[in-house]
């Protein structure tokens, strides 16, 4: 009935008390001589603390104190001539080893102290007449018998209750389980095939169709979103339910993450003759802390839902910061609307899953109902909350409160003209082509072969097609071709990608321990992460897949080496150096003592990066000193091109991030988010300390190599 450690206390509680009774009884009855004799009785309770600090066996501390506390028990009533009381003795501590709740430990106490009451019984009656006859002694040891089996029976059907929500517990566990299982298996089944339409759909808009095809094209990608994002509302709503979602926090530029909401709405609101009106507070800090994934579903979220009920009038976004601190603070967001707003009744079923309220009414209404249940948990794992208000056929204001921290204090200054905003969504453009790189991708679904090499082309070079995981195994064992990387489709028949991925990493060589593998996987299921990861998988990405995710793995993993960067539609190849010299490169590597010269840069970051492989670590610094990318920051700077220097910013963050400068990393990604905001003149006033800080990196692997190498 209690926890083993509760169970002990009270029962140490208990029969000290007992025990101190006796000793003041004794004091007064017969002096002190007596008292202090009788005080033998602590000594089951000093013997149990010293045993429940010094062992973790509950039954041998439990049979301990039973048998040293019925033993004691007998000597104090002997010695005071009370052995007519010793049944009641031993009752009150059947009480207490009830509390322990084992039938087999009670069992034992019953038999061990019935023995102990009826051999007093027969040789001791003398003693027991003392304070009542034998008649009624035997009564009472009847009654002790009695009072036995019904704590007995007591505690085999609280045994039997436990056995009942053990067995209930392990079934909800192999449901949830199940469920698991079966969302990984309905993600999987519908990512591949839309990973094949959101692929084709893809490549059919780069090609030069009339405006009409576009149009159909463009209907064909947005529509496949749409399925994907109805996917993801399950799979997300799955892990709240489950309790397994992650808040990650990280830091984030406010006016990026407002640009991205606002370009999505603003898509959705092309056909409607519907006003966006942006007022956003502009001490909002330009640098937040937090999580902006899900911040940004959350305001997808609730704009989306102003989007769908909203036919007439406006649709307003009003954000302000009420700050605490110079390191925190909080986000006050109000989405307000004149769309058909919501009765009281329906006002109870907002935020419960599956709730769209008047379904009849709203049948055109795209979604599954559960962006506000979502948006509810997510807030409120952040520490904020969410409230409505709401007149029928009026209008509706959600409002969120979110505390954030601050990692740049600097307004962000966000201005509300969103046609500003929306100008500056350009499509993906490839920013570097890798012709000599050698990818190899592995899939049993040809169609999604088909769409990664179509893709693949785009970055300059053709990948090698497997369509088994067997096959890639066999592949890299020959070792004809030395890859730069692969792709590795996770659930494959015969043997998956977690499988072929375990074998290439079982194969005794330098090659197959350190050749990167990405897995590619249609499995959006929270732990596949680390299962990858585990297998010996370097990276994953998920299926649909998008160019701008490819480009950044591709550019993540494929040598910097067979990079070329693409500027102004030129290509720009990297820097040789004599660090890609073969033989400098062999005797750096035999060298151990490199990682003690690179003082400043994360090593475990980049040997995490590197899956914990020295060597490997060791040529990516050696690649990274080889590219030296601060001729083209001071080009572009001096052409005021921002665009283009966000670029070069993006490869000095991706390589800096990778072997672990992450200072300079940081201050990469502030210097690109500002190329792609155009906003040349905070360019201007960072360039110099940026330059600084990417050219001393440059120095400091540079000295360190040299001197590794001598």
């Amino acid at each position: 009935m209690l926890p083993f450690r509760t169970s002990i206390i009270v029962s140490i509680i208990e029969f000290f008390s007992v025990v101190l009774l006796h000793v003041v009884y004794a004091f007064n009855q017969f002096g002190l001589e007596q008292a202090l004799f009788i005080s033998i009785g602590f000594l089951p309770v000093l013997l149990t603390l010293l045993l429940y600090r010094t062992i973790s066996n509950e039954n041998a501390i439990v049979r301990c104190f039973y048998v040293t506390m019925t033993l004691t028990s007998y000597i104090i009533s002997a010695q005071l001539e009370t052995l007519g009381m010793l049944i009641m003795i031993y009752m009150a501590e059947a009480l207490i080893i009830a509390l322990f709740v084992k039938k087999r430990i009670f069992v034992e106490y019953f038999i061990f102290s019935f023995i102990g009451l009826l051999a007093v019984g027969i040789f001791q009656t003398e003693d027991i007449n003392l304070f009542f006859s034998t008649f009624i002694y035997i009564i009472y040891l009847l009654f002790y018998c009695f009072a036995m089996i019904t704590l007995l029976m007591l505690i085999t059907g609280v045994e039997s209750y436990k056995a009942k929500m053990e067995e209930k517990n392990k079934e909800a566990q192999e449901a949830l389980e199940a469920k698991s299982n079966f969302l990984a298996n309905m993600s999987h089944e519908i990512r591949t095939p839309m990973n094949a339409i959101s692929g084709m759909a893809q490549l059919l808009s780069q090609k030069n169709f009339q405006k009409e095809e576009k149009e159909y094209i463009a209907t064909i990608q947005k529509s496949s979103e749409s399925l994907l994002s109805i996917i993801n509302e399950i799979l997300d709503f799955s892990k709240i339910d489950s309790g397994n979602m992650e808040i990650l926090e990280d830091e984030y530029h406010f006016n990026s993450l407002i640009h991205d909401v606002l370009s999505i709405i603003e898509f959705r609101m092309r056909n409607k003759s519907v006003r966006l009106i942006i007022d956003i507070d502009p001490r909002i800090p330009r640098v937040l802390i937090g999580d902006q994934l899900r911040i940004r579903q959350v305001l997808i979220n609730i704009l989306n839902n102003a989007v769908n009920f909203t036919h007439r009038g406006h649709i307003r976004l009003h954000i302000i910061w009420q700050k605490n601190s110079e390191k925190d603070g909080c986000l006050e967001v109000e989405v307000e609307d004149t769309g058909i707003g919501i009765s009281e009744e329906n006002m109870k079923k907002l935020f419960r899953a599956f709730g769209q309220i008047d379904t009849r009414k709203n049948r055109n209404v795209e979604g599954t109902g559960l962006g506000l249940v979502i948006s509810k948990s997510l807030l409120n794992q952040m520490g904020g909350d969410i409230w409505v208000e709401s007149t029928l056929n009026e209008g509706s204001v959600f409002s969120f409160r979110l505390p954030q921290k601050v990692k740049d204090g600097r307004p962000s200054n966000y201005e509300a003209n969103h046609d500003k905003v929306f100008a500056s969504n350009d499509e993906f453009k490839i920013t570097f082509r890798a012709p000599s790189a050698k990818v190899m991708v592995v899939d049993d679904n040809k169609v999604n072969l088909q769409v990664a090499s179509e893709l693949m082309k785009k970055f300059g070079f053709d990948p090698v097609l497997v369509e088994s995981g067997l096959e890639a195994v066999n592949r890299i064992e020959e070792n004809l071709i030395p890859y730069d990387m692969i792709f590795m489709d996770h659930m494959m028949p015969f043997m998956d990608g977690v499988e072929a991925t375990q074998k290439i990493r079982a194969i005794q060589t330098e090659y197959a321990q350190e050749l990167p593998i990405v897995a590619l996987t249609a499995n959006a299921i929270k732990g596949v992460e680390r299962q990858f990861k585990e297998a010996g998988m370097n990276d994953y990405i998920s299926k649909p897949i998008h160019m701008k995710q490819l480009s950044d793995i591709l550019e993540k993993w494929i040598p910097i080496a067979k990079q070329v960067r693409i500027m102004d539609g030129k290509e720009i190849a990297a820097p040789r150096s004599y660090f890609t010299n073969p033989m400098l490169k062999k005797e750096a590597e035999e060298k151990k003592d490199i990682l003690d010269l690179l003082k400043g840069i994360s090593i475990e970051d980049g040997l995490r990066n590197c899956g914990g492989n020295k060597n490997a670590y060791i040529r990516v610094l050696s690649t990274f000193a080889a590219s030296n990318l601060l001729a083209g920051l001071e080009e572009y700077l001096q052409k005021e091109d921002a665009e283009n220097y966000g670029v070069i910013a993006h490869s000095i963050k991706g390589a800096c991030r990778n072997i672990g400068a992450l200072e300079v990393g940081d201050v990469a990604y502030d210097m690109e988010l500002a190329g792609q905001n155009k906003d040349i003149e905070y360019i201007k006033e960072n360039h110099e300390e940026f330059a600084r800080m990417y050219g001393d990196t440059l120095r400091l692997i540079t000295k360190a190599l040299i001197e590794h190498q001598s």
